[in-house]
């Protein structure tokens, strides 16, 4: 059984172009990115040809499902298990019908990468000593870093026939990293360049970071996650709003207040902004509590909704301006800045980001350079998939902060 297990893999390895499907699905929890590429090659010779892209949007029960999974108060280990082999079947569901939207066949397709949906990501103590009680939630165990992606492979390979690569962040974690950034591997592997600088910027729940210097080594790659995303401004946008949008569509309910100046330098306050690389966050550091908390107390304050909004907008801006100015622009020279994720529709904190920035660097939408703004981080995860299945380091020490490179992904055949 062994050998026969092998020789599958040694069989997609040595095909060459290979038809991937990259699977994604984010802290904003909008539903599942789905990617279909042709792979050829691997490391830093892989070449890519996008085929297909899609966003399956959750419906409201499921995203509701999401979000109370990954809450402290009502995440139950019955939630977990259940929502572990329900997104399972969702992402084998968006698999298929991407596949049936290129009128290819299941049979067509080499593999499957899937990031699945993060729940809880724990890789530095500081963040469970600021939400729980340490000794009480955790038996008294010593604290080890951990995280928690779901959306079953195994429901995933069954339900397509495909082999499935998934759940990518254990090992580094294991390794001593943060799990996180993944991404930055596959942005050295589809823009790096000779003679300029770049920073891809991602701005989906959570914003983060990977700067390209001109003629970069995979270890010069600088990369972390700069604070939240969207976020905050989804959940603020929820609140002033009465529940009639879930986000605020082009920023255009933003544009409508004043950034507050003292509310923004009370957020810029948080402990994470002034916090050194290799890092990373999430969900229990800017997620609803957070949000809440923020405009509680900006109403206390007497600050208007559409302000508090404009000002939640302006915080994601600024992390963004003042992590490149704190950890980048020191020691090199950004050329162009290339946005990716769902923030690059919100036309209010692209114009804060801008603001916020040095007036000479470039931004450009990862579209002008033939990917769709929400379709990276799907094709990331496909790229990524293609170096575990090639039997390749996939990680980046220097980014995450682990102690050696290693081969991320489980292989379910």
């Amino acid at each position: 059984m062994a050998g026969t297990l092998a020789n599958k893999i040694l069989q997609i390895q040595q095909k060459n172009p290979k038809k991937v499907i990259g699977l994604m699905s984010g802290t904003s929890a909008d539903g599942i990115d789905a990617c279909l590429v042709e792979i050829s090659g691997n490391g830093i010779h892989t070449k890519i040809h996008i085929l297909d892209f899609e966003t399956y949007p959750y419906d409201n029960a499921t995203r509701t499902a999401i979000f109370e999974t990954c809450n402290l108060t009502t995440g139950t280990v019955d939630k977990v298990c259940y929502l572990n082999f329900y997104l399972g079947k969702l992402f084998a569901n968006a698999a298929k019908s991407l596949v049936k939207k290129t009128s290819a066949s299941l049979a067509d397709i080499d593999f499957i990468g899937s990031h699945g949906q993060t729940i809880y990501h724990l890789p530095d103590k500081a963040i469970i000593d600021t939400t729980r009680d340490l000794k009480k939630d955790l038996w008294g165990l010593p604290f080890l870093p951990s995280t928690l992606q779901i959306g079953e492979p195994s429901v995933i390979a069954q339900e397509t026939g495909i082999t499935t690569v998934a759940d990518f962040r254990p090992r580094d974690v294991a390794a001593g990293g943060q799990g996180a950034p993944l991404v930055p591997y596959a942005d050295f592997i589809l823009f790096r360049d000779k003679e300029k600088g770049r920073a891809l910027q991602n701005i989906g729940g959570i914003a983060n970071v990977t700067f390209l210097p001109s003629n970069c080594s995979i270890d010069e790659i600088v990369a972390f996650d700069t604070g939240p995303g969207n976020m905050v401004i989804d959940h603020i946008t929820q609140i002033v709003s009465n529940n009639r949008h879930h986000f605020d569509d082009g920023g255009k309910l933003a544009a409508r207040g004043k950034v507050n100046d003292r509310l923004l330098a009370s957020l810029l306050a948080h402990p994470y902004i002034s916090k050194p690389p290799p890092k990373s966050t999430g969900r229990e550091e800017f997620g609803k509590p957070f949000a809440d908390n923020l405009y509680k107390n900006a109403v206390l304050s007497g600050i208007e909704d559409m302000d508090i909004l404009a000002t939640a907008t302006a915080f994601t801006a600024r992390t963004i301006a003042d992590s490149y100015k704190q950890w980048i622009l020191t020691k090199h020279h950004i050329s162009e800045i290339i946005i990716s994720g769902g923030g690059i529709h919100n036309a209010t904190l692209i114009k804060f980001l801008i603001h916020y920035l040095p007036s000479t660097m470039k931004i450009y939408p990862i579209s002008d350079f033939g990917i769709a703004s929400n379709a990276k981080e799907a094709l990331a995860f496909a790229i990524l998939a293609n170096e575990t299945i090639s039997g390749n380091p996939n990680n980046i020490p220097s980014v995450t902060g682990a102690k050696e490179a290693v081969i991320m992904g489980k292989i379910t055949l």
